[in-house]
């Protein structure tokens, strides 16, 4: 009896869990009919304009540090970042993998709609000519070389190789199950 009670409550929060999507997006989009299509395609416009906006936050924030730069050479570096003056780098290291990540983050979601349509070349290019430009930035700014490469580089791939594997395992899954159902 306590099973069967069990897997009713399981149950349940399963449906409650996957019916949260369609409410959440019909509260954001009361304009639209219930035509899914619409949805999405809003969804998706809307998804550009926060990437759009993150990259552009985030790419401030990279390239002019808060706290900003050091001026003058009075016991420090200047144009190295003042953040960074701390002995243990921690904040700076912290604020450099989070801001890095989210930047990383939004041009992929940027990239992903425009993949293999018009201007798609041009967009990787921009996109790309943007992050050499990030991490330049980020570069002359932070003191210690070796964490600066190490921080950023893990950071700035991150999304991208997360990407991958999951697109990888999600294809040896659907594998699989065709050959499990192919078999039987």
């Amino acid at each position: 009896m306590a099973n069967i009670n069990d897997n009713h409550v399981d149950d349940d929060r399963s449906n409650i869990i996957s019916g949260i999507g369609k409410p959440i997006k019909q509260w954001f989009f009361q304009d639209f009919d219930q035509n899914s299509e619409e949805l999405d395609a809003a969804f998706k416009n809307n998804m550009l304009v926060v990437a759009t906006l993150i990259v552009a936050v985030t790419f401030q924030t990279g390239i002019a540090p808060p706290g900003g730069a050091w001026q003058d050479n009075k016991g420090h570096e200047a144009g190295k970042a003042i953040l960074a003056s701390n002995h243990f780098h921690l904040p700076y290291n912290l604020f450099l993998i989070l801001n890095t990540l989210a930047f990383s983050m939004s041009t992929q979601i940027i990239l992903m709609p425009v993949y293999h349509r018009k201007l798609y070349f041009e967009v990787v290019v921009a996109t790309l000519a943007m992050v050499a430009t990030y991490g330049m930035a980020v570069w002359s700014l932070s003191p210690d070389e070796e964490v600066r490469l190490r921080f950023v580089s893990m950071a700035a791939l991150f999304p991208y190789l997360w990407r991958l594997s999951y697109q990888t395992f999600k294809t040896f899954i659907k594998k699989n199950e065709t050959t499990k159902y192919i078999d039987s």
